[in-house]
């Protein structure tokens, strides 16, 4: 993901000349009042020239001062929304930890490739089956998305013990899908049952963290879950808010070709039994 604009200036300020820096540092200093000016009001509020402005833009990787200040504007835009900026602060209350996941899960939605969402939601419509892989932490997720396609007449299984999983991919085929859920895309179990389903010449989707996997390259199209900084971390009490709203994306859209083709009123009334 492209860093953002405050944080690149302060990535590569020990890098500019001394009139870049100039404008750096105003930028750093006024961001809300950058993104209303035009180069030359940068210029001459930042002491320097219109050239040293768009030397300056264009040494953090931006086509010119416009594109610079889009990308700007679009940052604080996101920060004003969810209240908070960097993971890397450490929040402290509990409203700031989830105003921290909101600012990752809209990063999450900038990076979402929304073809491949479609493309996945079409493929768990037309299989026959879908099996959904997870590993440990990640097993709950993949859980809840298989029983939510059941509820909507979905032929879907999730197994809590990956050899149960496995077996039952035995005579699998063309016509199944597998999800395979691994937020680094390393979990070796969930990389064998996509060994198996690709032997099977099953179309298989992946959901993770990283595009450079093992996982990534091993499935036809994957659905990234990618974070800076995450709040947690990258391993250990990992949240999984983030596979979670990717596969309520997908879900979603799962259920909107569903009511069109199917009828699972039927599976309601069933289950509205155990209701009080």
């Amino acid at each position: 993901m492209e860093e953002q604009v405050l944080k690149k200036i302060d990535l590569l300020k020990e890098e500019m000349f001394l009139a870049e820096r100039k404008v750096a540092d105003y930028i750093t200093a006024n961001p809300q009042e950058v993104v209303k000016l035009n180069v030359t009001d940068l210029a001459e509020r930042s002491g320097s020239s219109d050239a040293t402005v768009i030397r300056m833009c264009k040494r953090l990787g931006y086509g010119g001062f416009y594109q610079m200040k889009l990308a700007l504007a679009q940052e604080l835009g996101r920060y004003q929304m969810v209240g908070y900026i960097d993971a890397s602060d450490n929040p402290e209350s509990a409203k700031e930890v989830i105003q921290c996941l909101t600012r990752d899960l809209l990063r999450i939605a900038e990076l979402l490739d929304e073809e491949k969402v479609q493309r996945c939601a079409d493929l768990i419509c037309t299989s026959n089956r879908v099996f959904v892989s997870a590993v440990g932490n990640t097993i709950p997720v993949a859980m809840d998305f298989a029983f939510r396609l059941c509820r909507l007449g979905i032929n879907a299984t999730c197994e809590t013990i990956v050899e149960y999983g496995m077996a039952s991919m035995v005579k699998g085929d063309e016509k199944d899908m597998l999800l395979a859920v691994s937020h680094s895309g390393s979990s070796k179990h969930v990389i064998q049952t996509v060994d198996i389903a690709n032997r099977k010449n099953m179309q298989t989707v992946a959901v993770t963290g990283s595009s450079s996997s093992t996982l990534a390259r091993s499935v036809g199209f994957y659905l990234l879950t990618t974070v800076e900084n995450p709040l947690f971390g990258e391993y250990g009490s990992t949240t999984h808010i983030y596979e979670q709203a990717v596969l309520d994306a997908v879900l979603y859209q799962v259920s909107k070709r569903q009511k069109q083709e199917k009828d699972t009123e039927g599976i309601e009334a069933i289950l509205a039994e155990y209701k009080i």
